[in-house]
Parts: structure tokens; sequence; C-alpha cells
């Protein structure tokens, strides 16, 4: 039997008015319950003014939902900032972590941005690196966060 590919996207998008804090919650908790089904696992920041978002998983199932979340009214100018093979998940266990982009540290905001994160301004390697030092950083916040959910 052919074992499946796993696959990493990393998009950023502009949150729409429909998007307010109630939306943010109930797209985590969907997120949480619809992402553990399909095997795919992930991070979402959130800035007021962007998300961007971490899926790791199947292919298939993950370029499933990127189309579906490209047509979500919630937010505009979805941009797929990169997309790769994986061996490893860095997020296995969080079918969606969820971290604020003003809990980022200092040194990240100056590393990958002028003081303000802009993650439309990445290159697909910057992308991946940002998401690797918010895991890095957040770790302990994150394992919270799947250990809080545990029935």
């Amino acid at each position: 039997m052919e074992a499946t590919t796993s696959v990493r996207l990393i998009y950023v998008s502009r949150m729409t008015e429909a998007c307010d804090v109630t939306a943010i919650e109930e797209i985590l908790n969907v997120s949480r319950k619809k992402n553990a089904a399909r095997h795919i696992t992930g991070m979402l920041c959130y800035d007021p003014a962007f998300f961007m978002q971490c899926l790791e998983g199947p292919k298939d199932a993950v370029n499933d939902l990127y189309r579906d979340i490209a047509c979500d009214s919630r937010h505009t100018c979805v941009t797929l900032l990169a997309y790769h093979v994986i061996e490893e998940r860095m997020f296995d266990g969080w079918s969606m972590a969820f971290v604020r982009a003003s809990d980022l540290d200092a040194q990240t905001l100056r590393k990958f941005g002028r003081g303000k994160l802009d993650p439309f301004a990445l290159s697909p390697d910057h992308a991946r690196d940002l998401v690797i030092d918010i895991f890095t950083q957040k770790r302990e916040q994150l394992r919270d966060q799947m250990d809080s959910r545990a029935p």
C-alpha cells in the first residue's frame, strides 16, 4: 500500500468586517473538530489585520481545505506563501493551535519585519522560518492548548 504524501501549506489573508472575535472562536472550534477527522494539524496566527495559517497533513485533505478557505467570505486576499512535501509535522497533535501575533517577541518581529509583522511580504522560506520560530517560542503555550482540549 502506498504511503500518503504529507504537505505543509502556509497562507496569509486579510480579514473582512465579517470576521470578528466570535467568528474567530467559531473558526477555531470548527477547525479543531474537522481537522482532527481529516488528519490535518496546524496553527493559526491572528493579528487584527491578517490571518497567517500553517496546515499540515495528507496532500488531498490539505488541498481541499485550502480551496474551502480561499472561498470563505470572512477573509480576502488569500495568498499562498509556501507549499512543501514534508517528512515530519511540526504541529503533530494540534488540530489547530492558536497564537496572537501580538504575543510574538520583539526579536521575531525584527527578524521577519520592521517591528510590525507583514506576512504578505514574506518569501516561502521566510514564511516557513517564521512558523518554525513561532512553534519554538510558543511550544509550551501550544502544548497547554492541546492539553486543555483533552476530554
